[in-house]
């Protein structure tokens, strides 16, 4: 019987040598595979990453309503500013009507023609419907919360607080607080009714984002106005149903649904390109939608939101 040579294995499957045979996991491998547990499932990789993105997304947004907007309002105020230096007798719809200051409360802003979202994106706005400066009820609104927020300190004033109104003429037109703010629900709008006796309703949103109730604050002429021209004075309507608070067109809604479906469509994309590509070029590939998406949400929340928030 012959001894056997070195090109037979041992009976235990292994090489002359004690090593492994090609192909098979030595006792190392099989100890490191244990203790590394077994692989994640690629579905739910992908899962994790879409969370993970989503809340990005999420705080990405907030930053931008928190600083995004005011510097967007800053910058609609600086145009009103500029219409309203140069002088004129009458206005148009979203140009600058007159500069409105509360001292109490450190208001000094430019109050354009209009109370619509588009307007009041860049400041307090003189609702259509009203009367002019002098002639009536000239109603005011303005954002609570959100772009620059002017009339976010309305609650803190009281009565015989002072409001001064510069019209573009060179009027001034002098307020006194009556009484402290009040807060209505959405459907008492005859605060905005245009007869009356010369005085400023202001009016904001009160409570949450989804809150129909508003304050308001109302002031009366304080001593002697300035006479308003002949060619100024308009006929003002004496009805009582001047419609809701909240005057927007359809088409902030349909944006705000566009910019909804491009963030949709620029995630799910992510989400499937990432299954072949490399993050880098999937990230250049999507984010300019997902950008242009957002944006569009951001810049018409209002139209689901009271445009006063």
């Amino acid at each position: 019987m012959t001894a056997p040579t070195a090109e037979h294995a041992a009976p235990d499957g292994s090489a002359p040598d004690g090593s492994a045979p090609d192909g098979a996991a030595t006792a190392e491998d099989l100890a490191a595979t244990a203790a590394a547990g077994p692989e994640e499932p690629r579905d739910h990789r992908s899962a994790r990453r879409l969370v993970v993105g989503l809340l990005v997304g999420l705080l990405a947004f907030v930053l931008l309503v928190v600083f995004l907007l005011p510097v967007a309002a800053q910058q609609r105020q600086g145009h009103l500013r500029d219409q309203y230096a140069v002088a004129a007798s009458k206005v148009g719809a979203g140009r600058a009507a007159f500069l409105m200051q509360i001292p109490a409360i450190g208001l000094d802003q430019v109050v354009v023609r209009g109370a619509g979202p588009v307007e009041l994106r860049g400041g307090p706005g003189w609702r259509a419907g009203s009367a002019p400066v002098g002639q009536g009820n000239t109603v005011v609104l303005g954002h609570s919360t959100l772009w620059s927020y002017p009339f976010g300190d309305l609650e803190s004033l009281r009565g015989g607080d002072r409001i001064y109104v510069r019209t573009r003429d060179g009027r001034v037109h002098r307020y006194k607080v009556t009484a402290k703010p009040r807060v209505v629900s959405g459907e008492r709008t005859r605060v905005m009714k245009a007869t009356g006796p010369a005085r400023l309703t202001l009016v904001t949103s009160a409570g949450g984002p989804f809150s129909t109730e508003r304050v308001v604050v109302v002031a009366a002429a304080d001593g002697r106005q300035p006479e308003v021209p002949e060619d100024q004075k308009e006929r003002l309507s004496s009805t009582t149903d001047l419609g809701s608070f909240d005057e927007r067109p359809l088409g902030g809604a349909l944006m705000l649904v566009t910019g909804l479906g491009v963030v949709a469509v620029g995630i799910l994309a992510a989400r499937e390109l990432g299954r072949r590509y490399r993050p880098g070029p999937v990230f250049v590939a999507v984010a300019p939608a997902v950008a242009l998406g957002v944006v569009l949400v951001l810049f018409n929340l209002d139209a689901v939101l009271p445009v006063t928030y």
